[in-house]
């Protein structure tokens, strides 16, 4: 079974990590991570994911104050099931030189979906070693094969934004790398090699609003995010999300949310029972 690991804040992502076996990294939803590994830094998107070698030390880096992210260690077990399932395709002597080395690999449609069935089976299931469960790391691994393979060619599969080509996903992925520094639609259009009018009319086509409404909602979804979190008052999520005026942060949450932020902080916290057991039902009174 791969071991899993999910990572939901900034704070628990800056440390320095080594594990005995290749690690791969994947962002979720819109987080956007940095991955500093063999003196070499990746920006890690919705749109692609890391590979880290076994005993290579690496740390990760977000744009955001909340973040997601999902690390799976690819095992021995994991390399043997996939040899067992596409040999003799699946060479096991390629497979080690592909994990010995740092990479930054396109998410291809199959992987993406993978790992968010993973994800959920493991973690919103609890099924850990369902049927369901090993075929997704097979297939996950196997995925990894042929991806570091075409790398190792020269060869490229098209990612699920095609971002290269698509003024619109390099404006959102510019302005997810930067949530909570100031605005230049002059600076945004130059980094995506289009006039402003451009870039405004395909925004407000794709996305249905311009590029300061979006940028307004996302952190105002990340305000949301720290709240439900517990972790900060709501004067802190405020100054967090770019509000130096509280009045003006309650009244944008409002009209974003229908709600006041402080009604999105968490009530005092269930006593929950320890992982994998049910909780105790308690007896009726007579």
């Amino acid at each position: 079974m791969m071991t899993l690991r999910t990572l939901r804040d900034a704070r628990e992502l800056e440390r320095t990590r080594t594990e005995p076996v290749p690690s791969l990294v994947f962002p979720l939803g819109s987080s956007i991570v940095g991955l500093e590994v063999g003196g070499a830094s990746h920006r890690l998107d919705r749109a692609t994911f890391g590979l880290v070698p076994a005993r290579v030390p690496y740390e990760l880096s977000a744009a955001s104050s909340v973040v997601s992210v999902v690390v799976l260690l690819v095992g021995p077990e994991e390399r043997r099931a996939a040899r067992r399932e596409y040999e003799p395709d699946f060479v096991l002597a390629a497979f080690d030189t592909i994990v010995a080395s740092p990479r930054r690999l396109s998410r291809t449609r199959w992987v993406d979906e993978l790992v968010h069935r993973y994800v959920f089976e493991r973690t919103v299931c609890e099924k850990h070693e369902s049927q369901a469960a090993r075929f997704l790391e097979t297939e996950l691994t196997k995925e990894l094969f042929f991806l570091g393979k075409e790398q190792l060619a020269e060869e490229t599969r098209a990612s699920v934004l095609h971002e290269d080509r698509d003024v619109v996903s390099r404006a959102r992925a510019w302005l997810e790398a930067r949530l909570f520094e100031p605005l230049s639609i002059v600076e945004l259009a130059r980094h995506c090699g289009s006039s402003e009018s451009t870039l405004l009319r395909a925004f407000r086509r794709d996305v249905g609003m311009p590029p300061t409404a979006y940028l307004r909602n996302r952190r105002l979804e990340e305000a949301l995010l720290l709240l439900e979190s517990g972790r900060y008052n709501v004067s802190e999520v405020a100054m967090r999300v770019g509000y130096a005026n509280i009045s003006a942060f309650t009244a944008a949450f409002g009209r974003r949310f229908g709600s006041s932020p402080s009604e999105a902080l968490p009530k005092a916290a269930k006593r929950l029972p320890p992982h994998g057991r049910p909780p105790r039902r308690r007896r009726a009174k007579k």
